[in-house]
Order: C-alpha cells, then structure tokens, then sequence
C-alpha cells in the first residue's frame, strides 16, 4: 500500500479530478494527503471538497512547503510514498506496487508517468525526440532502465518527479529532510516546483533504476499556470483555461468526468488534454 501526496494551488475543479483518478486506477493509494494553498477567493472552494472526499486528509500549507512535505511523508503508515500535482490525471489502472518493484536494491523509484509510449519532450518551444534505447523487464509486467543511460533533460533520466513517481518512504525521508535543514539558507519559493528542483540535487547519489508499466498511466495536463516560478514551463498552448472559470464551473455543480476525456496518443507525461470536454 502506498500514501500519495497530492499539492495544490488554486485548482478545485482539476484536484477533484486528480482525487477521483487516484481513487479509480490507483487502488494501491489508500492514504491520500492534499498539501494545499489558495486565494481568498478560492477557500469556499477547497471548504467543499474537503466535504465531498471526506477520507482525504486536508494540509493547508504552512509558511513552509518543505517541513509541510516532511511531517506528511513521515505521517505515512506504509512503506512507498507517492506525489502528484492537482493537474495530473491518472488514466488508466496503475501496476500493483509492492516490494516486487522495489525488492532491488538498485531502484530508485516507480514512475507512473513513463512507459515505452513516450518518446518526446517539450523544450525551449520546440518539440523534441525521447526515445527510450535500453528497456530491460521488471516484475508485474513493469520495465525498468538505468537512468544514467540518459543525457541530462531526459525524461528517462528524470527520477525525482513529483508527477506521479513513488519513492520508498525512507529514502523520501532522508531527503526531504536534509532539504529542511538548508531552506533557510536557499529561500526556495514556497511551491511544488521549486521544491521538485531541489529535489534533484540527490540525483546522483540515489539508485540509478526507474521502474514504469509498459505503458504510462499517469499524465500531467498543464492549462493553466497558478504558480509565478518556472514561467518557462509551457502551459495553455492548446487547451488553455482560466482558473477562474473553472472556479464558477465548480460552484455550479460541474466536474470533469475522467471517462469524457481522450487520452489515446500520449507520447510526453505533460499533454495538455481537453478538460472543458469533460465538464459534465
């Protein structure tokens, strides 16, 4: 069994997809903690799901995202902690995790965003080749890879993903916790962006295998941007939405029917997917 640790900012209507995603293909997740902030405008929102996903716990975020990560990795009563963000979706049934996956010693981590179905990646505005060169099998009809195989900017050699990457609860630990101890020293913006760029600093002394089902099963959907780090990141090209639109869809009742969606031609772990199609 796993715990998932979903962040959040300013998203109800994309959360409340997240949360039903994880809770319909990831069975495995049976102890879910939503790290969150919010605008004035936006606390009602957050007030009601909290009523509608009554077995979720509910962190609004403190003045530290870092310690706030911690005290909920270290709350978990299992052995794998996952992350997501309120704009990833899981699509489709995730691989059981258990110690099958994580016996090796030489995992570093599971990615449920991955599969041999990506091949590109976005950078600088242009499209780019992302292909996988050495797939080797792993158990429950995984396959895993040396992430070190990879030139740095590779999705393959990215293991230190909050976009639905499982880690071993005491390795997460460890890391997050020397993070704690540094912040004051870095004044790392308080958001899940900054906190996965931090994260990569363990990059080379964690294990060099990624292990993912043969085909990907989680996606991140990057419409809108709530967050002023990172404004490189690429978000709204095709199916862009203001949050604030997708907030009166909420409070009129509206969500975003996971089975409306299209996910048939994921080949990049962030594809914008059209979720106003889903708005039921």
């Amino acid at each position: 069994m796993i715990s998932s640790i979903i962040f959040s900012k300013d998203r109800p209507l994309q959360l409340d997809l997240c949360l039903n995603s994880v809770c319909q293909n990831f069975p495995d997740s049976t102890h879910n903690v939503v790290i969150y902030s919010c605008s004035p405008k936006f606390e009602d929102a957050y007030k009601k799901l909290q009523q509608m996903h009554p077995n979720v716990e509910w962190w609004q975020q403190s003045r530290s995202i870092f310690v706030d990560t911690l005290a909920a990795t270290g709350s978990s009563p299992h052995d794998y902690v996952g992350f997501f963000t309120d704009d990833d979706i899981v699509y489709d049934t995730a691989p059981k995790v258990d110690n099958n996956l994580f016996g090796n010693p030489a995992v570093s981590c599971v990615s449920l965003r991955m599969g041999a179905n990506i091949n590109k990646r976005r950078m600088l505005g242009e499209w780019q080749i992302d292909v996988p060169t050495v797939l080797m099998q792993a158990s429950n009809n995984c396959i895993c890879w040396d992430k070190s195989m990879y030139l740095y900017g590779s999705y393959w050699a990215y293991s230190l993903s909050l976009d639905g990457h499982i880690f071993r609860k005491s390795d997460l630990y460890d890391m997050l916790d020397e993070l704690c101890l540094i912040e004051d020293k870095y004044k790392w913006a308080q958001n899940p962006n900054q906190l996965e760029q931090a994260l990569q600093r363990f990059w080379p002394i964690t294990e060099p295998l990624i292990v993912a089902p043969e085909r990907s099963v989680v996606v991140n959907s990057p419409n809108n941007r709530v967050s002023s780090s990172h404004e490189n990141n690429a978000s709204g090209e095709y199916f862009a939405f203001c949050e604030e639109d997708f907030l009166e869809e909420f409070f009129n009742g509206k969500k975003i029917n996971l089975e409306l969606l299209e996910f048939d031609d994921i080949s990049c772990p962030h594809t914008e997917i059209d979720l106003a199609g889903g708005i039921v």
